[in-house]
């Protein structure tokens, strides 16, 4: 029979759908496809769908990539069928391809970096030398840390000398002490160059790093099971909580833990870590949502527990992102001389504004806590400038409007009890978590000047699994560079990142050189995202 081209276009889902998020795209041009196979996977309003192929077919041309969000009705795949029933769906061989709108911040394509690819790029030799004279000084330049870039600013030199200079640092790096050693056989001043390990140059702010001395984390030890949640909703089954969040289990905080107490366990961890003692440290930095009581803060609460007796201390709520937002701010201080010793540390007791008769919330979140210990000490892991940012438009999309001035308790009568829990419109959330994920990701790409393939890990909010997943397809970094604990521990808000940024330390996963981003979205919309060099 004769084979005839088609575009086949994202079905509809039912009226109430006007679009859909590509989670996964299942075939490559070129294949040839059978009637009924699963082609690709896609959401809409926290409801998964695989679509599959109404036909036979070879596949001529994909029109999409994973992580578009589309209209229903938009053009999907281009492929030969001689299947007589879809040749209303017939175009001309000449036609030009359907244009897809799309965020000018992430129109660009990212090639997809397979595996083999990726064992490459970290096979390199941890102590391999490159002789930076057969660089140009452009290239050269890129080949400096933050600490080498701040030694050759200190003592007026250009960075275009890095042609000259022998890297011994882990990939070929040119390292701080490579270019003392340089400085010191030429004869140049270098004397303001070590008085400082923080970089300040003004015309390199995002090269302005801090040392991540110490990591922690801490979970409840209560496991609450998808199984036991499901007891409240008899209609739907553990594999499909699975398959729509990728949630398992998560951990939840018995009726003596507070949110203080389980920050404290990942605060003594950080600075064992560290090997700094309480007494050395200048302030607290403390992200939440739900903090034990409005006032005094927790973060003054955790000074009193840990014995810090005169040090600055603030909570701050971005939600989600709430603990890069924190990152940040201490990053900043210690540039800025404001402290040399901070804690930067987030604690969430989800379960505690979590609707147990909610089934689009109940099943998400869980309780837990992280921290970092932030110094101006030379080496160590570099923090670099992370961007912040929002998206007011979609405020209410993540809320809870009860507890705050507007309606500090509940009305006598208890009808507005609900609003005392945490609410999400889920359609909303996946779509724009989707987005910024992506953005944020390639913002640090671009800032950092490195590729996708350089990309040792991302760590990310842990907010779905099938989020996470769309967004890996759409940058370009294999989903197995995506440090992912949601399966153990939920959603745990602003400690999520920490969380598994700790849990991944704590495995030893990491590798010195190990370029690591960071991203995050919460309610508001917060955005965060940015670079930590191992």
């Amino acid at each position: 029979m004769e084979n005839f081209l088609i575009e086949l276009p994202i079905p509809s889902m039912g009226a109430t759908v006007a679009e859909l998020t590509v989670i996964d795209i299942l075939i490559s041009a070129g294949d040839e496809i059978k009637k009924g196979q699963k082609i690709a996977e896609m959401e809409s309003d926290k409801s998964a769908f695989e679509f599959e192929s109404p036909c036979d077919g070879r596949v001529e041309k994909l029109m999409v990539r994973a992580g578009d969000i589309l209209p229903v009705g938009t053009a999907f795949v281009r492929l030969y069928t001689s299947d007589e029933t879809l040749r209303h769906l017939q175009v001309k061989e000449s036609s030009s391809p359907q244009k897809l709108p799309q965020n000018p911040a992430t129109a660009k394509t990212t090639p997809v970096i397979s595996p083999a690819v990726s064992q490459v790029s970290q096979s390199q030799k941890p102590n391999s030398t490159v002789p930076a004279a057969a660089l140009t000084a452009s290239t050269s330049s890129l080949l400096l840390t933050p600490r080498a870039q701040k030694i050759l600013s200190d003592a007026g030199v250009s960075s275009d000398v890095a042609a000259n200079i022998v890297g011994t640092a882990p990939g070929g790096k040119i390292s701080g002490e490579d270019v003392l050693k340089y400085l010191d056989e030429k004869g140049l001043k270098k004397d303001a160059a070590e008085k400082s390990s923080v970089t300040t140059t003004s015309n390199h702010k995002d090269m302005q790093t801090v040392c991540v001395a110490g990591i922690g984390y801490a979970v409840p030890d209560h496991v609450v099971s998808n199984k036991e949640i499901l007891k409240a909703f008899p209609t739907m089954t553990e594999e499909e909580v699975v398959k729509l969040t990728g949630i398992s289990e998560r951990r939840t905080a018995g009726p003596d833990e507070t949110a203080t107490s389980l920050a404290a366990k990942a605060v003594r961890q950080a600075l064992a870590q560290a090997n700094i003692d309480v007494s050395e440290i200048d302030g607290i930095i403390m992200a939440t949502l739900i903090p034990d009581q409005p006032v005094p803060s927790m973060a003054s609460a955790l000074a009193k527990l840990l014995g810090i007796k005169t040090a600055l201390a603030f909570d701050m709520n971005a939600a989600c992102s709430g603990w890069l937002y924190a990152l940040e701010v201490g990053r900043a201080f210690i540039c800025a001389g404001t402290a040399k010793k901070l804690i930067v540390v987030t604690a969430e007791l989800l379960s505690r504004i979590t609707n147990p008769k909610d089934h689009a919330t109940a099943f998400l979140f869980g309780d837990g806590a992280g921290a970092v210990i932030l110094t101006d000490a030379d080496g160590g892991h570099r923090l670099n400038r992370l961007k912040l940012s929002g998206d007011a438009e979609n405020f209410d999309a993540i809320s809870r409007t009860g507890g705050g001035a507007s309606r500090p308790m509940p009305l006598p009568d208890g009808r507005d009890r609900d609003d005392f829990y945490i609410k999400m419109d889920g359609a909303v959330v996946f779509k724009s978590a989707v987005r910024a994920f992506a953005d944020l990701i390639e913002d640090a790409l671009a800032r950092h000047q490195i590729k996708p393939e350089e990309v040792a890990w991302v760590v990310p909010h842990q907010a779905n699994e099938r989020i996470l997943r769309a967004v890996s397809k759409r940058v370009g970094i294999p989903y197995e560079r995506f440090v992912v604990t949601i399966a153990k521990y939920g959603n745990t808000s602003a400690a999520s990142v920490s969380m598994a940024l700790g849990w991944a330390a704590h495995e030893g996963i990491f590798k010195d050189g190990d370029k690591i981003i960071f991203c995050s979205v919460g309610a508001g919309f917060t955005f965060a995202g940015g670079l930590l060099v191992w």
